[in-house]
């Protein structure tokens, strides 16, 4: 495959010009929200450039938050943030298509078991209860930001175990199927470093931040219906509010 090298403008330094280059790129829609760029090989033959240079380049975009960069992957275009504001109950699916992005999922574990002590609690059921646990990598236009886990009353969801759940939003199954509304969501939003595993399920280095939301959602009878938490990349999550003071 040939490849035509840019010209580099005298007077210039190689990294600014690389730089320059790629961000008008970006700004013209060259690759799509959460596209991969081409190799490194590639983007330096094109540009004329070292591949050190263009390192750094891809770095200064890195840190103007125009690309993100993906250990092993490559360089992608900056995608959305989801978005969530203080008094909104919305699930991951509602809150993704508001935004125009494609919501996915992954499943790592569906069981039926036990609870946990903590869980039974939280839950208002008897000691080992049991419940049903769901456990996704939740994807937005095919990019992991986030490892979900929830816990359901296993006599609230029969079957929900067994129900497939890669392309699907539970609070539109929990309606559809279970007729459960979710009412009202007591939520915890705390900033954490990655654990090993969800740092390998996110596609980030072990240690870095996230930020971890735990849940309570009870239906309009008070009932509780789920608990569980959401780890979200640092980098792919928003949290908004408005203030006020009296």
């Amino acid at each position: 495959m040939e490849t035509t090298a840019r010209p580099l403008s005298g007077g210039r330094s190689p990294s600014l010009v690389a730089y320059r280059s790629l961000a008008d790129d970006l700004a013209n829609g060259k690759w799509a929200t959460g596209s991969r760029l081409p190799s490194e090989r590639a983007l330096a033959a094109e540009l004329g450039v070292s591949r050190t240079i263009l390192r750094h380049a891809l770095r200064e975009l890195a840190e103007a938050g125009l690309l993100e960069p993906a250990p092993q992957r490559g360089w992608f275009v900056t995608r959305q943030r989801l978005s969530e504001g203080p008094n909104t109950l919305a699930g991951f699916t509602e809150n993704a298509r508001e935004r125009g992005l494609n919501p996915g999922a992954r499943i790592i574990c569906q069981q039926a078991r036990p609870a946990s002590f903590e869980e039974a609690e939280a839950m208002g059921l008897s000691p080992a209860a049991e419940i049903v646990e769901i456990e996704r990598v939740r994807t937005l236009d095919g990019l992991p930001t986030a490892v979900q886990t929830l816990c359901f009353p296993a006599r609230l969801v029969p079957g929900l175990e067994r129900v497939g759940l890669e392309d699907i939003s539970l609070y539109e199954l929990l309606y559809s199927t279970y007729e459960i509304k979710p009412a009202r969501c007591d939520y915890t939003l705390q900033a954490e470093r990655a654990e090993l595993l969800v740092a390998q399920h996110l596609e980030i280095d072990e240690g870095a931040p996230v930020l971890v939301g735990r849940e309570r959602t009870v239906d309009g009878d008070e009932r509780v219906i789920c608990v569980g938490r959401i780890v979200h990349r640092g980098d792919a999550y928003r949290f908004t509010a408005s203030l006020y003071r009296f």
